[in-house]
């Protein structure tokens, strides 16, 4: 990976420690301030923070709720305090996956905590989900994938016509957006959205990532709709709904709008066949 731009560099005056990582979205590096300190910054690939830029402003607004330190923004980077420790995603793949389910509900429940803070700017959740309605499918596939993703618009389009309440949402609160630090857990990453609670968590359910046989077990799934649907306090079959609605979006995110085949075409079955109950 190259080296940091120096235009940033120079700009906040750091210094740069390590490569990190590239998330395909941007790079991330290690890097120290003129006091010492530690950061991460992210430069994106793209000339703005793309979906993420909304969610910069809301991890800013719940640094006092467990969400990462923002300490600088360009349109196209930013400049986070560095967070030591493992995600829960990483706590789950080390053989701990109910602590790290119980510790996303928890953070989750404390995000949510306290009076709403501003919603300027956030991206209402018809607009997320907008795109899924133009879905088309390739001739070769499988009929009943193109069948669940037709019903999961279904569910998503009635989801958003149903929406009592709108609150900030991260938009992507899942395992591996959040780090287990010694102070407690921290919130990365978000994106910024505006809409019902009940879909906070509900991408979480397709998580861990690489734990492919866990996210499918029926016992787990339950698990984690209790845990959930209590942590934000919204319906229990709200919340499966909104996840097979996250599974088909995610689904058509990946075919670049045209679905042939899927990694979690399963797992899409196996979340309506919960909601359908």
């Amino acid at each position: 990976m190259q080296g940091a731009p120096q235009e940033f560099l120079d700009r906040w005056a750091l210094i740069p420690l390590d490569a990190v990582a590239d998330t395909g979205a941007a790079r991330i590096w290690k890097v120290q301030r003129t006091d010492g300190t530690q950061g991460a910054f992210k430069l994106y690939h793209r000339p703005d923070r793309g979906n993420e830029a909304p969610g910069t402003q809301l991890l800013s607004a719940w640094q006092d709720r467990g969400a990462v330190r923002i300490l600088d923004v360009a349109e196209n980077a930013v400049l986070m305090e560095w967070l030591d420790g493992p995600t829960l995603g990483d706590i789950a793949r080390s053989g701990q996956p109910e602590k790290a389910v119980q510790t996303l509900a928890d953070t989750a429940r404390l995000l949510h905590q306290g009076p709403l803070i501003d919603c300027t700017g956030l991206k209402p959740m018809a607009q997320v989900f907008a795109p899924l309605f133009e879905c088309r499918f390739a001739e070769r596939c499988a009929p009943p994938l193109a069948r669940d993703i037709r019903h999961a618009i279904g569910l998503a389009r009635a989801l958003l016509d149903k929406q009592t309440v709108q609150i900030p949402l991260h938009g992507d609160l899942h395992h591996d957006n959040v780090i287990q630090t010694q102070t407690g857990p921290r919130v990365i990453d978000a994106k910024g959205y505006l809409g019902d609670p009940a879909f906070e968590l509900a991408n979480a359910l397709r998580h861990p990532k690489g734990m492919k046989d866990l996210v499918r077990r029926t016992q787990q799934i339950d698990r984690c709709l209790t845990l959930y649907a209590d942590a934000m306090a919204v319906p229990r079959q709200r919340l499966a709904k909104w996840a097979a609605a996250k599974c088909a979006l995610s689904i058509f995110w990946r075919a670049s709008g045209l679905v042939t085949e899927d990694a979690e075409a399963d797992l899409l079955h196996l979340l309506l066949k919960i909601v359908d109950q």
